[in-house]
């Protein structure tokens, strides 16, 4: 039994010694690297975050207005397209959900914007019309309920996001008067319904805290249409005006971010 003891003791006492012997006799030192905790935290996205972005976004407004039935049905006013470019700027919460390197969430967000359109009829505009009618567009705010699903690089997330789509468009005539028969100034303002979809990618960096972009593509409803009220055509006679609308908008935002929870930032 003590030569066994003895042998034992001798064979634990070379495995240790070994790397050491081995260094001294190549010349280069030995380090013993130790292993990493047990239990010790990893990086994780997972939990509650809320922050603000800032960023530009371009629009386009088709739009026709009508008059009926007064006149021909569907006579046409002026069909017009243009374009506006905006800040846009607000904020934004979400939870997310880490799987291996798969991240899913849900994300809300509601910005300020100020989109702008305005088109002025010329010459040769059809009746009741008359040149100088004209009709403006603009769009203040807008919010959205999305999904995201990305892939994770440790501190780097990459993802693609979509939903729904909310933003207000408020609609303004103002119609010339014809001889003594009053002219209509008129407005009215809704909330649009669409579809947005884009994607992004988010850098965690210290403190609780993520940087990102984001761009999306957002589609309203299509043809929506609006009363502008009764533009008086004689004395005793008027004509429903409305307006029928679409509207598409890009953005381009950079992102913060304050993560609750999850792995160490």
């Amino acid at each position: 039994m003590r030569v066994t003891k003895s042998a034992l003791v001798a064979s634990v006492a070379c495995a240790i010694a070994a790397p050491a012997i081995a260094a001294d006799l190549s010349g280069q030192p030995y380090y013993y690297k130790a292993p990493a905790p047990i239990g010790a935290a990893v990086f994780s996205w997972t939990g509650f975050y809320v922050g603000g972005n800032v960023g530009a976004k371009w629009g386009r407004f088709d739009e026709t207005v009508t008059a009926a039935p007064a006149f021909p049905a569907g006579t046409v006013a002026f069909p017009t397209a243009e374009s506006d470019t905006s800040a846009v700027g607000g904020g934004q919460i979400g939870y997310m959900w880490q799987a291996g390197q798969w991240v899913l969430g849900i994300e809300g967000d509601i910005d300020s914007a100020r989109l702008r359109s305005s088109v002025t009829t010329g010459t040769g505009v059809p009746a009741p019309f008359l040149a100088g009618d004209t009709i403006g567009l603009r769009n203040d705010w807008q919010g959205s309920v999305r999904g995201r699903v990305g892939w994770a690089f440790d501190r780097v997330l990459i993802y693609a996001t979509g939903g729904g789509s909310w933003a207000n468009l408020k609609t303004t005539g103002t119609f010339l008067p014809v001889g003594t028969t009053p002219g209509l100034t008129t407005s009215r303002d809704e909330t649009l319904f669409g579809w947005t979809a884009g994607g992004g990618v988010d850098f965690a960096i210290t403190g609780g805290w993520s940087i990102g972009g984001e761009y999306r593509f957002t589609r309203y409803d299509r043809d929506n249409t609006f009363a502008l009220g009764a533009l008086p055509i004689s004395a005793t006679t008027t004509t429903p005006i409305s307006t029928t609308t679409n509207l598409d908008t890009h953005e381009v935002t950079a992102r913060l971010n304050y993560h609750f929870g999850g792995g160490p930032f």
